[in-house]
Order: structure tokens, then C-alpha cells, then sequence
């Protein structure tokens, strides 16, 4: 008898953690798909999914960090509007997201700038209500040198 509870917590168990993966793979398999549309090859070790925050690790090339920013916002923010969008129990849908790329600075050396917005912000980059340019400006103010 007290086997069968055993096993039945154990299955509870993974039944509910196997619903919060799905929720995970999603959101990083929409990332990973939006970034690939630009060319951008993503890893889901890139993408760290904690509790409220998103962070997206991203390498650029020296003089393009402006645009693995905007892509990282935007697939993340495209991401968060999909799994709102379903409306699933067990959506990850974070408050905040963190990009940061490494920029080359020379031969093995690198700096890192990172940057936050909330999820509303980057939601209506990839929906393009705000203007790429706009969003940088607004990033600027968020954003630190490694």
C-alpha cells in the first residue's frame, strides 16, 4: 500500500514537472526560431530561463552588437507574446528580459554589454510598435559595459 502512494506521488510529480518542460522548450524553440530567421545561431544553453527573468547569451561580430540586441529583445518579446497567446496553465511568461553580448575587442579578448527591459517593452518591438531605434535609446539607459 505504501508503495503505491510512493509511486503515484512519483508520478504526480512528474507529470507536473513534465508540463512546466514543455512550457520551457516552447518558449526556447521560438526563440531559437526567430534568431534563425535573422541568422543568428542560438544554443538553448544561450537561454537561461529563471523564475521572472529571461537571459539570453548572444557573441556578436565587432561592429553588428546592435543588432543581436534587437534580436534578442525581439524573439524573446515574440516568445512571451506566443505563450500569452495560447493561454496554457504552465506559460512561462517572465516580467523581465536580460540580453547580453559579447562584443570581440581583439585577439581573444571581449567585452560584454548587457542590457534589461521588461517583457511589455520588448512585446511591442517584435510586434513593431516601437521603433528599433526608439528601443535602443530606451535599452541605453539600462545598458552596462563587462
Amino acid at each position: 500500500m505504501r508503495s503505491n502512494k510512493r509511486i503515484f506521488i512519483l508520478f504526480l510529480s512528474l507529470a507536473l514537472c513534465s508540463s512546466f518542460l514543455s512550457a520551457n522548450y516552447a518558449f526556447k524553440k521560438k526563440v531559437k526560431d526567430v534568431c534563425k530567421s535573422y541568422r543568428i545561431s542560438m544554443e538553448s544553453n544561450q537561454l537561461e530561463l529563471e523564475t521572472d527573468v529571461v537571459s539570453i547569451s548572444m557573441k556578436s561580430g565587432r561592429n553588428n552588437f546592435e543588432m543581436f540586441m534587437l534580436v534578442g529583445f525581439a524573439s524573446a518579446g515574440q516568445a512571451i507574446a506566443h505563450q500569452k497567446q495560447m493561454g496554457l496553465s504552465n506559460a512561462y511568461i517572465p516580467g523581465m528580459i536580460r540580453v547580453s553580448v559579447d562584443v570581440p575587442v581583439s585577439k581573444g579578448e571581449f567585452n560584454t554589454f548587457m542590457a534589461t527591459c521588461k517583457s511589455d517593452t520588448a512585446i511591442s518591438l517584435a510586434d513593431g510598435r516601437i521603433d528599433s531605434s526608439e528601443f535602443m535609446q530606451e535599452i541605453m539607459k539600462t545598458m552596462e559595459i563587462l
